[in-house]
This record gives C-alpha cells, sequence and structure tokens, in this order.
C-alpha cells in the first residue's frame, strides 16, 4: 500500500515536472521566434530588411536551380521621395515610408517583400510575369493616389531567373541597373509602353 502511495506520489511530481518543463521549453521557443522575426524585419516599415534579402534569395536560388523553376525579382525605387524628405522634413518621410510598406504589403499579398534601404523595395515573386505585371500597375495607381499631394511616383526594373541569370546577386543587380535606366527615361519624359517599361 505504501509503495503504491509512494509511486502515485512519484507520478504527480513527474507530471508537474514535465508540465514545467514544457511550459518552459515552450516560452524559450516563443522568445526564439520573436527575437528571429524582429531580427529580419525593417523596424520602420515592418517589412523584412535587406540582411534577410540575401539570406532567403541564395536559399531561392539553391532550391530553384534544383528544380529549373523561374521566380522574379522586382526592384522598386520612389520617384521624388528626396524632394518630399528634404522639404517637409524626415518625419513626415518616415511617415510616407510607413504608410508605402502597407501598401507593399497590401498589392503583394502573397509575396516576399523587402525594404533594401532608404527608399529602395526588392519583391521576390514565383508569380506569373503577366500577373506581376498587373500588380506593379496596381501599386503604381495607389501610389500616385495616395501621394498626389507630393507628386510621388514609383520606377521599378525585373530580372527573371534563370533567363537573366542563375546567380541572385547578379539577378538583383539588373533588376536595380534597369530600374535606373526606367527611372532617367521617365525624367526624359519618353513615352514608354508597360512590356517596355522594365525589360531594356
Amino acid at each position: 500500500m505504501r509503495e503504491e502511495i509512494k509511486i502515485k506520489i512519484l507520478q504527480n511530481i513527474l507530471k508537474e515536472v514535465t508540465k514545467k518543463y514544457d511550459y518552459f521549453i515552450s516560452k524559450q521557443q516563443d522568445i526564439l521566434e520573436k527575437t528571429f522575426e524582429k531580427a529580419i524585419r525593417d523596424s520602420l516599415t515592418g517589412l523584412y530588411n535587406k540582411q534577410y534579402l540575401f539570406e532567403y534569395g541564395h536559399n531561392l536560388e539553391k532550391q530553384h536551380r534544383k528544380i529549373n523553376k523561374p521566380f522574379v525579382i522586382v526592384f522598386f525605387d520612389l520617384d521624388n521621395f528626396k524632394e518630399v524628405n528634404d522639404k517637409e522634413g524626415h518625419p513626415k518621410g518616415d511617415k510616407i515610408l510607413k504608410e508605402l510598406g502597407k501598401i507593399f504589403r497590401e498589392v503583394f499579398e502573397f509575396d516576399w517583400v523587402f525594404r533594401y534601404g532608404g527608399d529602395e523595395f526588392v519583391v521576390i515573386s514565383e508569380d506569373s510575369l503577366s500577373e506581376i505585371e498587373r500588380r506593379i500597375r496596381l501599386l503604381e495607381e495607389k501610389i500616385a493616389t495616395q501621394f498626389r499631394e507630393y507628386k510621388l511616383g514609383i520606377s521599378s526594373g525585373i530580372a527573371i531567373f534563370p533567363t537573366d541569370g542563375k546567380k541572385f546577386e547578379e539577378l538583383l543587380k539588373l533588376a536595380d541597373s534597369r530600374m535606373y535606366k526606367n527611372k532617367l527615361k521617365k525624367k526624359k519624359k519618353l513615352s514608354i509602353s508597360f512590356p517596355q517599361f522594365w525589360k531594356i
């Protein structure tokens, strides 16, 4: 009888210890997840940050090389943001960037969106080119409407894996280069149709 009582007590103690251990592990897991999430997010916009862009991009490149499946990188840069930032001040500029982060998340809901730095952003998508082009047009419309008083716009450039290259950094540079050329064309007020707009 005494042995049975002793076993019962030990079982209860073990259950209590297990509960506390599971709770401790769960809390530690939560802390780790929150720390990781904070480390990969841009503090201003809440989008993924530049550091995580390269980590994610290199992993995606490796995966897609194995399965030979395309993905698209879109490099974005705000038009006229510097002028607004200089005139209205950095607090206003930060507010615009926060709002822009929300627009990016809304338009590219199922894609990966990163703040590259300043007023530059990167989207990585595995959707069709036509669908990505549609989203870019939608983004342009939303920015033009929401920031009409500041005459803000956005320029973009696209690079496709593996058509334009098989290295992530090479594709990112190409998308950036195409974006910059498109921005210059805008400044020169050249009329360019959308298919030409991204591919140079």
